[in-house]
């Protein structure tokens, strides 16, 4: 039997195609390919780790890609995926983010960060690590759809009747409800101003503010509604089992019976670089 880690992991929902051209479309405005020493901030299985080296150009022998992640079994998951290379290197490094400054030694030339940077708690402490971290004109690249104001208007009423689905299922299915006294990092949402003062006082000058309207899926809800962070996200107290059911099933009603299509939601990409 899966541990919760396996079973309630990011995976399904990263391989989906429309979250692939989003994490894409961040390489690109990074202009990967250009650098030789780059961090794979957090990741997890592999799944960006693998798009940077296909963006590498064909005689990045010297280039290395250093793949860092929390969790042990997703390192081993994205080393068995990537495998041995005959161009560039990858090292796997385990290590919580916020200890970047401990466990890489060298100065590389870029870091990128997908989809991760709204649970970091002291957000202006990570970011400085990752600007010591860099060499002269290094870049920092992320994305997140974890913003203020990442939820058009015209989807307010789609989450407000999910939102009573599922607690209506928890209620009366499990008797259970969630905590309203938890603090969930990643419901602590910035605005894109934020972000930037942030990293302006870290040190760096933007290159590059994008907003993307991306159309997701009914797949994409209904992956993300299997993945841990996201169940804890909403339903805070809620085994991960019963919240996983509970989402899933009424997103069904509610997609249904709305007749949808997709529901938009916003990408936030940001490009900055080092100031020396």
């Amino acid at each position: 039997m899966p541990n919760y880690s396996e079973e309630f992991s990011f995976s399904s929902f990263s391989n989906l195609p429309f979250y692939k051209k989003v994490n894409k479309r961040l390489l690109d405005i990074a202009k990967i390919g250009d650098q030789k020493s780059i961090v794979d901030l957090g990741c997890g299985t592999g799944l960006i780790t693998k798009l940077i080296l296909k963006k590498l150009k064909k005689d990045a022998n010297d280039s290395i890609v250093y793949a860092v992640d929390h969790s042990s079994n997703a390192l081993k998951t994205a080393a068995e995926e990537i495998g041995e290379r005959k161009q560039a290197t990858v090292k796997y490094i385990h290590s919580e983010v916020q200890n970047l400054k401990q466990v890489l030694r060298e100065k590389v030339e870029a870091v990128i960060y997908c989809n991760s940077i709204h649970y970091v708690p002291d957000k202006l402490s990570l970011i400085k690590q990752v600007k010591n971290q860099l060499k002269p004109n290094g870049i920092f690249v992320f994305n997140t759809s974890f913003f203020e104001g990442s939820h058009p208007p015209e989807t307010h009423n789609f989450y407000r009747k999910w939102m009573i689905r599922s607690l209506r299922e928890l209620k009366y299915k499990y008797g259970l409800s969630p905590d309203k006294t938890a603090k969930v990092e990643s419901r602590k949402q910035l605005t894109p101003d934020e972000y930037i003062c942030i990293l302006e006082d870290a040190g760096f000058n933007i290159v590059v503010k994008d907003i993307q309207r991306i159309e997701v899926p009914h797949d994409g809800y209904y992956h993300i509604s299997g993945f841990s962070d996201w169940i804890e996200g909403i339903l805070p107290g809620i085994p991960l089992d019963k919240g996983c059911h509970a989402l899933q099933k009424s997103l069904k009603l509610v997609w249904e019976d709305m007749k949808l299509s997709s529901v938009p939601r916003l990408w936030l990409s940001i490009s900055a670089v080092k100031r020396n």
